[in-house]
């Protein structure tokens, strides 16, 4: 059975998001490297299960064969390191998309061509979806669903019109596409045509303004609602369920999942929850809390929970019962699920380790940095994902106690026909996330998301006054009901703002701007700017004039907005403008994190400095200064590494590193390092064999690579290496030598103390029968066993020696004749050593300076008659 292309999906809810970075310059130069090598055919297929997972540390992409779970190309994109990018593919098309510029490039993986490029705005907020049906650019802010050309990103008719802050955004096993639009409580099912999408169906699935997830199932679609804790599953049959679940913490779904049973992961406490139409289950797992707990799936009946922090994917049955732990190198990152066909991957996108598994459960480890493929050998601090929920300072130290959280401030309201439109600033969690707010009043009841702190209430009585009530809850519980001032509508209400220009500002602030509405016979008393992205809206502000700045850090940062304006005459209020255009507020990075700075240890007078990648608060970072004492260094943005150069021996410096994109220079990270030092060395002692002298050393390397020579007779270099000891081989035994080391690195060298050392002391002794009752002519010819000054008895001896002498031994050699201890004399047989061997072997001694006496007159000390022991050979 042939797999849908479709198949191919990021599991996790923020989508596929590696950082690539200047991805039409490097896609390229990836399309060059790879078809100048000829490595490949038409085939890029994900029929065969492959999937093309990201690195972020050594900034490349690698190709992971999910049937073989080996990778089988690599590519460097060394320019891109830290820049966001979210990556779609099917069998013959790849899209990639820079986050923070906002550029879509396209590449036919028929011929790895790059084929076309498009621009979108700036920032999350937008996201890529493609199937063999179709190719979409969704822009989630905008509101905006746009069918583009898979080939060449060119649009396709005109794009479909929502209400800003779209959510989700993935194609169905049937190729239709699914958009949720929390401001309605519906979601949308699409379906690309060859003369532009058209919407198929809508689904209403909550009340407006509640805080939806859309995760796209094997069969059907499930939608979380987390402000109303149910979820809605729709069948592709039609069929329809509701169940309530259990969230007790922060969760987090999946895009899409391969299964037809939908799961949550639940962050804190870890938890899953599972829904099967209307049957729902809750079970703990045993992770601990974290941020790096991601989105679980179910796939063949198992659920698969990705665990960055433990380095650990858990599986567990349906009913909760553990299964497997697979293990894998987080590298304290995050681990992402993807699928496609009938394989699950696992990528640590902070290391080179990814993990595939098969549908019977088999784990196999894929290292993504293997050398011996096409491409080897070749060769960030995450915001807070809290958002706006509340105590803004996210100190640990200013943390109240954990609680429910406080009342909502600035409750108010502005007036339509029939309507009213209330908005409040963000309550208090009190260590705890807001999961929704709660509104009473003129005889209804409404729950929304947190991060939807506006609701539009209409069918009023224009003349009739009302109050409302909003309450805060978390998994605490609710907080004190804040109780709006007395609000009527009326039909006479001023004209909206025509259009609405938004611009990011380097500081972190946005200025809106618009033109001055018509009044319609009421006297304009301000403006009030609403801000949207996806999943969230706020009002920000208000102001007498056409101009509002929106003040640092109330946006997030890298976050696409756009922005609504509101005609105010009093309490009287036009109906929202149109949105502005989509802007993405920045500011200077934050500090690197991690600094350390190290005396370099091969080079004098220099530092090695590095860093981790901070956050780029919404602005890739472009360059770093890394400044130490009076010297100065800049390197890319992609680099975390420097070394600083120029300064004495032994100096201590001062070192900072500041990030730089184009807001300017972040607050700098600060440390401080010596430069090397020339070495110092000591003898502290020695050991030694027969044949060779160890020598044992402290010293001080100076903070630079020392290596050491060994210098005997205070001249004459004998070994040359490691610093905590050294040996000489070679010498002779019974021996005294007289030495000195000498130490250097890069900044210079030193000579320790001389140092005596001799080689282990061997002995023997001289036997020769003569002196034990052999009273002939031949034993009363000789004095003993002449000593010659070389193994041999040809030439003069330089004396005589006898039994029982005791000499040194110094080593052995071999003489020109075999000597043999027997003999006859006056026909009887003599034995002049008994037990020895004939040998040609002579012992050198220290009879004289140069003596050497035969080997079968002479016996080593505590060895057998026949055996040299240790003693080295000359």
């Amino acid at each position: 059975m042939t797999t849908r292309n479709v198949d191919a999906r990021r599991l996790n809810v923020k989508g596929l998001l590696i950082a690539i970075g200047l991805p039409v310059v490097l896609v390229g130069a990836l399309v060059a490297t790879l078809l100048g090598t000829g490595a490949f055919s038409r085939d890029s297929n994900l029929e065969d299960s492959s999937l093309w997972l990201w690195t972020t540390p050594a900034g490349e992409i690698a190709r992971v064969n999910g049937l073989t779970a080996a990778t089988d190309v690599r590519f460097p994109l060394t320019d891109a390191a830290g820049n966001a990018v979210q990556i779609v593919q099917t069998d013959s098309h790849l899209l990639l998309r820079e986050i923070a510029s906002g550029k879509v490039s396209a590449i036919d993986l028929s011929t790895l061509e790059l084929t076309g490029e498009a621009e979108t705005a700036p920032g999350e907020g937008v996201r890529l979806a493609l199937a063999d049906e179709g190719a979409f650019i969704i822009d989630q802010t905008q509101g905006l669903v746009n069918q583009v050309d898979p080939s060449t990103l060119a649009a396709i008719g005109d794009p479909l019109q929502f209400p800003a802050g779209l959510t989700g955004g993935a194609f169905d096993t049937a190729g239709k596409l699914w958009i949720g639009v929390p401001r309605e409580g519906t979601i949308v099912q699409i379906e690309p045509k060859e003369k532009g999408a058209r919407t198929v169906a809508t689904e209403v699935v909550a009340e407006p303004r509640q805080e939806l997830a859309l995760t796209v199932l094997g069969d059907g679609v499930a939608v979380l609602n987390s402000t109303a804790k149910k979820m809605t599953t729709i069948r592709a049959d039609g069929r329809r369920s509701q169940t309530d679940v259990e969230l007790v913490g922060p969760a987090e779904t999946a895009d899409s999942s391969p299964g037809t049973i939908a799961s949550v992961t639940v962050t804190d406490p870890p938890s899953v929850v599972t829904v099967n139409d209307a049957e729902s289950k809750r079970f703990t797992i045993s992770a601990a809390p974290s941020n790096l707990l991601g989105a679980s799936v179910e796939f063949h009946q198992r659920i698969y929970v990705p665990d960055g922090a433990s380095g650990l994917v858990w599986v567990y049955d349906l009913d909760g019962n553990e299964l497997d732990r697979i293990e894998i190198d987080a590298g304290g990152g995050p681990v992402e699920l993807y699928h496609t066909g009938d394989t699950l991957f696992a990528n640590a996108v902070n290391t080179n380790a990814a993990v595939v598994v098969s549908s019977d459960g088999n784990a196999r480890q894929a290292e993504k940095d293997r050398d011996d493929i096409l491409g080897g050998n070749a060769p960030p601090e995450e915001e807070d994902a809290n958002g706006d929920e509340g105590d803004e300072d996210g100190s640990d130290e200013s943390a109240p106690q954990i609680g429910p959280p406080g009342a909502v401030t600035n409750l108010r309201g502005t007036v339509g026909d029939g309507l009213i439109n209330l908005s409040w600033d963000a309550a208090p969690n009190n260590g705890s996330a807001l999961t929704k707010y709660t509104i009473e009043g003129a005889g209804g009841s409404w729950e929304i998301a947190p991060d939807q702190r506006v609701l539009e209430i209409g069918d009023l009585t224009n003349g009739t006054p009302y109050t409302f009530t909003v309450t805060a809850h978390n998994a605490e519980g609710q907080g004190d009901p804040a109780t709006s001032p007395s609000i009527t509508p009326s039909a006479e209400v001023p004209d909206p703002v025509a259009t609405v220009q938004a611009t990011a500002n380097n500081d972190g602030t946005v200025t809106v701007q618009w033109d001055e509405a018509n009044g319609q016979g009421n006297e304009i008393s301000g403006y009030q700017i609403e801000a949207i992205a996806s999943g969230k809206n706020l009002v920000v502000g208000r102001s007498d004039t056409t101009t509002f700045t929106v003040p640092e850090g109330t946006l997030d940062y890298g976050t696409g907005y756009v922005f609504q304006v509101t005609t105010l005459a009093g309490a009287a209020a036009s109906t929202p403008s149109p949105p502005s255009n989509s802007v993405t507020p920045f500011n200077v990075p934050n500090a690197p994190t991690e600094l350390l700075a190290e005396t370099a240890s091969d080079a004098a007078g220099s530092i090695d400095v590095t860093w981790q990648q901070p956050s780029n608060n919404g602005r890739p970072i472009e360059n770093y200064i890394v400044r130490a004492g009076s010297q100065t260094v800049e390197v890319g943005g992609n680099t975390t590494t420097a070394r600083v150069s120029g300064f004495g021996n032994g100096e201590q410096v001062p070192v900072s590193v500041v990030a730089v994109n184009e807001a300017g220079e972040s607050e700098p990270a600060t440390t401080t390092s010596n430069t090397m030092n020339a070495p110092t060395v000591q003898i502290t002692g020695h050991s030694a064999t027969a044949n060779s002298i160890t020598l044992n050393m402290t010293y001080d390397s100076g903070g630079g690579n020392a290596t050491c020579q060994m210098l005997r007779d205070g001249r004459t270099p004998v070994k040359e290496g490691a610093c905590d000891s050294l040996t000489q081989g070679g010498l002779k035994a019974s021996t005294e030598h007289t030495y000195t080391v000498k130490i250097s690195n890069p900044a210079g060298n030193a000579t320790s103390s001389s140092y005596t050392a001799s080689t282990t002391t061997i002995t023997g002794k001289v036997y020769f029968r003569c002196d034990e009752g052999y009273n002939t002519d031949y034993c009363d010819s000789v004095d003993g066993v002449g000593v010659y000054p070389q193994a041999s008895q040809s030439g003069n001896s330089l004396g005589t020696t006898n039994t029982p002498k005791s000499y040194k031994a110094y080593c052995w050699t071999t003489g020109d004749t075999t000597i043999n201890p027997r003999g006859t004399e006056g026909g009887q047989a003599v034995d002049y050593h008994p037990g020895k061997d004939a040998s040609n072997k002579w012992i050198k001694i220290d009879y004289a300076a140069n003596a050497y006496i035969p080997f079968v007159w002479f016996n080593i000390d505590g060895v057998g008659k026949n055996s040299t022991g240790d003693l080295p050979q000359c």
